[in-house]
């Protein structure tokens, strides 16, 4: 029997229909909204320089890690009003990291504005933030700070411990030396700490 005579195989229609799936199966399937998410999150330390560097002079870690956060979370909303509408995940994120790092320096340099202005109101109207990761927040114990401190000191604190100045920046700010700002701070740690043991005794 030649080659000739042997007849051309013919596949089943039932899997000839099942052809286009079984190509499919072999193709790995788009990562989900979570899985990508999760991948982000996992390169997380990967921005921080990018948004540290935008940050300039206020670049401190808990800064960054906040202003990663909130990029984090416009991303995740982004993905899920509609998980194709990115393309390269990663450079969208170091994007949306930039962009968050300058809006935080523009929250900043309104505060310190408003400041300058009338420091008083500023005081008054700061949003809660916590002091020296005590546990403890500005809000709640403001009026014992006023009472307790004198005001070169409360402003002092005010400026490292709430706004997240520097020394330098502070002291720019207040008309003083740097010194006189880490003098003031000393002080008024002392007084903090006699008055509410525990408070205030991280820089």
């Amino acid at each position: 029997m030649t080659s000739e005579s042997v007849p051309p195989r013919v596949l089943p229609a039932q899997k000839q229909r099942r052809i286009p799936e079984l190509l499919r199966l072999g193709r790995k399937p788009p990562p989900t909204v979570d899985e990508q998410l999760e991948d982000l999150a996992r390169a997380s330390a990967t921005y921080f320089p990018a948004i540290a560097r935008r940050l300039g002079q206020h670049n401190r870690s808990q800064l960054v890690e906040d202003v990663w956060q909130n990029a984090f979370a416009k991303v995740t909303e982004r993905l899920r009003e509609d998980a194709g509408s990115v393309d390269n995940l990663r450079a969208y994120m170091r994007r949306v990291c930039v962009n968050c790092a300058v809006d935080e320096l523009r929250l900043i340099q309104r505060r310190s504005e408003i400041l300058v202005g009338d420091g008083t109101a500023v005081l008054e109207e700061r949003e809660n933030a916590e002091l020296d990761a005590s546990g403890v927040y500005y809000a709640d114990i403001r009026d014992e700070l006023r009472a307790l401190l004198t005001p070169m000191e409360h402003r002092a604190v005010f400026l490292t411990s709430v706004l997240d100045f520097t020394s330098e920046r502070a002291a720019e700010l207040m008309d003083v030396s740097p010194s006189s700002v880490r003098k003031a701070l000393g002080r008024a740690r002392e007084k903090v700490a006699r008055h509410r043991p525990g408070l205030g005794q991280e820089a």
